[in-house]
């Protein structure tokens, strides 16, 4: 994994912001395969965990994954 890899960045905003979502990914990472990239870390060694988290849309509310760094 290089430093200037999506997997990298993804890894990086998790450590900064304690997780992420499939917006957080899309809006400031550039990254549109968010599932594809956490496989990455995963298969690298980090241990990555997952919950449903509610997150206001356009429409009301919908829930989405939020991915986070194990302790």
């Amino acid at each position: 994994m290089t430093k200037d890899s999506q997997s990298s960045k993804v890894l990086e905003y998790m450590k900064k912001n304690k997780g992420i979502t499939s917006l957080d990914a899309i809006r400031y990472i550039g990254c549109t395969r968010l599932s594809a990239r956490i496989a990455d870390l995963k298969k690298a060694g980090y241990a990555i965990d997952s919950r449903m988290v509610d997150v206001v849309s356009r429409d009301g509310k919908t829930r989405v994954k939020y991915y986070f760094l194990a302790e």
